[in-house]
């Protein structure tokens, strides 16, 4: 059985199809062909294939890493909430928050300046900062 590629379904007629715009029924069926033709024509369907906007994974490993940076925050703030704890067992979190804050400086200069991730990393960064001031100053001997 052939098949009339200008026939629609449940058209009793078969009549060619009107003028297409962007948005009507029809329109998939014209970029469908225009793709097979560009395929055969380059011999590999791969190529045919649209890209796909991938993450850029500098922006991953950013996010990733102001993500541990807030978590370590959490951890530390829980920690000046124990009254059991000492300044010497505070020593050791104060230094990975200092080693965290030094390590967003450094993921966020791959980054462009217009870039709001950027301003988040600075900010958590200041934070952090701030309070390894605060430790080492002595603000919380109180």
């Amino acid at each position: 059985m052939k098949i009339d590629p200008n026939m629609m379904i449940g058209a009793v007629t078969s009549k060619a199809p009107a003028a297409k715009t962007a948005g009507q029924a029809g329109v998939f069926e014209d970029l469908l062909r225009d793709v097979q033709k560009t395929g055969a024509k380059e011999g590999s369907p791969v190529q045919a294939m649209p890209q796909m906007n991938l993450p850029n994974p500098q922006k991953v490993g950013a996010l990733t890493m102001s993500q541990q940076a807030l978590d370590l925050l959490d951890t530390y703030s829980k920690a000046l909430l124990d009254p059991g704890n000492t300044l010497k067992t505070l020593a050791p979190v104060v230094d990975e928050l200092e080693a965290m804050s030094s390590k967003l400086i450094d993921a966020g200069s791959f980054l462009s300046d217009g870039d709001p991730l950027k301003g988040i990393m600075n900010d958590v960064s200041a934070t952090l900062s701030g309070e390894v001031m605060r430790f080492r100053r002595g603000d919380l001997t109180g």
